[in-house]
């Protein structure tokens, strides 16, 4: 390899996609405040129906702003799962903004299961403390993606070296 100025080639692939989505329940979701300022918080997340899940109460500024500006960010890292931290996932994504009853309730359930896979009465206990009257889903639409896996950059290192 030339130089490591240009490392876009090394993304990974559908399956380590695949494997970060299912090990990582932490991301970071970013927008952009009235005057243009990029913001972002992490938030624990779903990946379902092809599209990040996640939820806060609906005083946090992020929401006013995100439905005012549904052009958004998120952001994930291998970091902290089998996958390692050289492994990451940037999606642009808009977002949608729920407060129906259907849509709550289905995430309740689908977000408790997924941090609680094997214990129905955390689960159960998470859905109760989850449902407020200011809860709201953001649901985050990937509208392009741009990943890296370092682990493709280290073994180009390895085989071929690098020159300047």
């Amino acid at each position: 390899m030339a130089s490591l100025e240009e490392v876009s080639q090394y993304r990974l692939d559908d399956e380590l996609r695949d494997a970060l989505f299912d090990l990582q329940r932490v991301c970071s979701v970013s927008w952009t405040t009235r005057d243009g300022w990029p913001v972002g918080v992490t938030h624990r997340y779903i990946w379902e129906r092809g599209r990040i899940w996640v939820t806060t109460s609906s005083q946090r500024q992020r929401v006013n702003a995100l439905r005012a500006r549904p052009k958004s960010c998120v952001i994930i890292s291998g970091d902290g799962t089998e996958l390692g931290p050289d492994r990451t996932l940037t999606l642009k994504t808009l977002c949608t903004v729920h407060d129906d009853r259907e849509t709550l309730a289905w995430f309740y359930a689908a977000f408790a299961k997924a941090l609680h896979p094997t214990n129905p009465t955390a689960q159960q206990g998470m859905v109760a403390m989850l449902d407020t009257p200011r809860r709201v889903v953001l649901e985050l639409e990937p509208v392009q993606s741009i990943s890296y896996d370092g682990m493709k950059l280290a073994q180009a290192i390895a085989n071929e070296g690098v020159t300047s």
